[in-house]
């Protein structure tokens, strides 16, 4: 099968996954942090890193010679998740997974896989420290477990203070394909008022009738689904989602 383009190449995979149910906190069922597979629920953040290491396992930078076909396939994608989803590429520990997505974005984009656009856009900057987690550890299982995650997770933080969060201002998102440079397959991340803590949800950017709407695994559909409403409504009824940033594959 060819693709006119990454973006339809990553869609191709997002769309494929509809309808897997929705589940959370999938990654934090084990106080030993270790690559964790799942296409049978998804929540928003494992939706994307699953979309994007199928992408990329498609490709042959994660292929072996070692393996059988089916199974160089199954390795491919392995890799390639636990190289998105890690910190370098390293399973080092609780601390070493991406949690925050500005981080997430950071080592991605180091890694040559994405790239940040919001900032070339018409954008508002959120200036602020990331802190939520630590701040409220009593949340996180294995951070209110462990004192050295919690101190590990503060030297990760101290990465982002007085950090100037660019984003798209959700009342522009009424504007058309025409008048905003977002394609289909790009990564939309909704930004958040919540004090030190930078989104709260991730999908794939997808235009119909030409307007904006999100491929998302949803808590309030209890799936993946490609929801009706558009990206402007969804926001407007949310009083603390103040917009987007948009990130866009590069490989």
């Amino acid at each position: 099968m060819s693709f006119s383009s990454r973006q339809e190449k990553l869609l191709f995979f997002a769309e494929k996954l509809q309808g897997i149910p929705y589940c959370g906190g999938t990654l934090d069922t084990s106080s030993e942090e270790r690559l964790i597979v799942r296409t049978d629920s998804l929540d928003c953040t494992t939706y994307v890193e699953t979309v994007l290491a199928l992408y990329l396992a498609s490709g042959s930078e994660f292929a072996s010679s070692s393996v059988s076909y089916l199974a160089d396939k199954y390795h491919r994608f392995c890799s390639a998740l636990q190289y998105i989803r890690y910190r370098e590429g390293g399973i080092k520990g609780y601390t070493s997974r991406l949690h925050y997505f500005t981080d997430w974005v950071y080592d991605n984009s180091r890694k040559g896989i994405l790239c940040e656009l919001t900032d070339e856009m018409e954008h508002k900057t959120k200036s602020f420290s990331l802190d939520y987690m630590t701040s409220h550890y009593e949340l996180y299982p294995l951070l209110k477990s462990n004192l050295e995650n919690i101190k590990k997770m503060e030297d990760v933080e101290r990465k982002w203070v007085k950090y100037e969060m660019p984003y798209i201002p959700k009342d522009k998102l009424l504007s058309g394909k025409s008048e905003l440079d977002i394609e289909n397959g790009d990564i939309i991340a909704l930004a958040t008022s919540i004090e030190g803590l930078d989104v709260v949800h991730l999908g794939f950017a997808y235009w119909q009738n030409n307007q904006l709407h999100l491929l998302h695994a949803s808590s309030v559909h209890k799936k993946v689904v490609l929801d009706k409403e558009s990206l402007y409504e969804y926001l407007m009824k949310r009083k603390k989602h103040i917009g987007i940033r948009v990130i866009r594959i590069k490989r």
